[in-house]
């Protein structure tokens, strides 16, 4: 544990209980042990980046900040101290702290029409920094998107993408045996799996079947993407079927909420005669 941390108020609360702000909005927990002044240095960056914190606005006092998230001034003081050094932040002397004129900004939006060949295209803008390999047992709700019995043997691949040398999704990939085993985690570095899938393996791929949410990120989500604990991450789950509509993959991906834009535009069209609408996706990676 950080001396900081150690420092660090000890409201009368339970070990594991939530720590919050008499609002009851922020999202601080001793549960995982992750240090308060780190939470509170992400959940301050977040509101820079995402706009909340204008720049070149004022941001709350260290009193403000305090109240607001529960924690003593000691905690507060060492996070603002990293987003200085960030150069996200410049303190003022006498008249607090003040968001730097250019803040990181959220990436350029990528449009994605739907297209597997776009899902190709946009992590090949990325940069992949960690790659792990391993056979394992499968969990049951990926045992039944592939249509296997639980507890059959499969591998997980699972890969850190940084984007602009920062942290930016979290991939875990399921595959049966007979395809994870002739997978060479050295080329993941360098080539998307959807490619080694389609070209070198020469698997057909029909369709996909993907589906979004928002969920908090679990201790290993939080440390791969270097957020904190319980803190937004979008969970992009993907099914993908070759010839016969079989399933044969399952792919997980956590986004950083502050990195991750999607949105969808809907155009009236007529098509044979009756209006319907159409649909285009666009994303941030």
């Amino acid at each position: 544990m950080s001396p900081v941390s150690r420092r660090s108020d000890r409201p009368a609360t339970r070990p594991g209980t939530t720590l919050s702000a008499s609002k009851g909005r922020t999202p601080l927990t001793r549960e995982f042990g992750l240090p308060l002044y780190q939470q509170v240095h992400h959940l301050l960056r977040h509101r820079i980046v995402t706009g909340a914190y204008a720049p070149g606005s004022k941001i709350p006092s260290e009193s403000e900040l305090c109240r607001e998230l529960a924690v003593s001034r000691v905690t507060v003081r060492e996070a603002l101290r990293e987003l200085v050094q960030a150069d996200m932040l410049v303190k003022v002397h006498g008249k607090g702290a003040f968001v730097a004129a250019d803040t990181p900004r959220r990436l350029q939006t990528v449009k994605y029409a739907g297209f597997l060949e776009d899902l190709q295209e946009r992590v090949l803008k990325l940069t992949v920094t960690d790659v792990e390999m391993r056979p394992m047992p499968v969990a049951a709700d990926i045992a039944a998107a592939l249509g296997l019995e639980p507890g059959t043997e499969i591998t997980r691949i699972r890969r850190l993408r940084h984007m602009d040398d920062e942290p930016f999704s979290f991939t875990v990939n399921y595959l049966p045996v007979d395809i994870g085993s002739r997978i060479r985690p050295k080329e993941l570095y360098v080539v998307p799996l959807l490619k080694i899938l389609q070209t070198d393996l020469r698997i057909p791929i029909v369709r996909a079947q993907e589906t979004i949410d928002a969920v908090p990120a679990d201790p290993e989500v939080a440390q791969k993407l270097g957020i904190s604990v319980l803190y937004p991450v979008m969970h992009m789950r993907r099914v993908m079927f070759t010839t016969g509509d079989r399933a044969f993959e399952v792919v997980e991906t956590f986004y950083r909420a502050d990195k991750y834009h999607y949105s969808v535009n809907l155009v009236r069209v007529k098509r044979k005669g009756k209006w319907t609408w159409k649909t285009d996706v666009e994303t941030s990676a």
